[in-house]
Parts: C-alpha cells; structure tokens; sequence
C-alpha cells in the first residue's frame, strides 16, 4: 500500500543496525535499522528512522518517502543526477573528506 508523502534524500555512509528476528517455525530473518539525516527537495534537513530487509550499499544515494503518520514508507535507490540540487549540495557536505 502506498500512503504517499514527501520525498527526502540521503547518502548512506555507514552500516545499519542489525537485528536478527525468529518466528514460531524458527525461521530467522534480519533487518538492518538506520538513522540518517535526510534532505527535501528544498534542501531541509530531517532526521528520518528506517529499515531495509539487508544492509545497504555504503554510498548509494537514496530517495526516501516520508509520511507524517507512518515515518518511512519506501526507500529507493537513486542516481545522483537523480537529487534536486539543493538537497545534493547538502549531502555533499555530510561527505567524509576522504571520500
């Protein structure tokens, strides 16, 4: 179901969380949380919480939706031409200087 919202964009430059589930069958699963400062299209910063079903690429630039109600409903990775400029300038900043 698609519960629409705002789109926000981050970089991911890190590890998720992970967490490893089990169901009553044994069967185990993991989901991978993170916590990443993510930026509109107008290049506002919010901080968003999310979950991926593995652990993400380490720079792969992501376009998040954002409903109000139900935080994060779908990630997507993007390319980087892909990002509305005010929103790229910003993660550029959030880059490691190495990178």
């Amino acid at each position: 179901m698609d519960y629409g919202g705002s789109y926000y964009y981050a970089k991911i430059l890190d590890d998720g969380t992970k967490k490893v589930s089990t169901t009553q069958v044994d069967k185990i699963w993991y989901t991978f949380s993170y916590q990443e400062e993510a930026y509109s299209e107008n290049g506002k910063v919010k901080n968003i919480n999310f979950t991926a079903d593995r652990n993400l690429r380490h720079g792969a630039y992501l376009r998040l939706t954002y409903n109000y109600r139900k935080g994060v409903t779908k990630w997507e990775e993007v390319k980087k031409s892909d990002i509305p400029e005010k929103a790229l300038n910003n993660l550029k900043m959030e880059e490691p200087e190495n990178s």
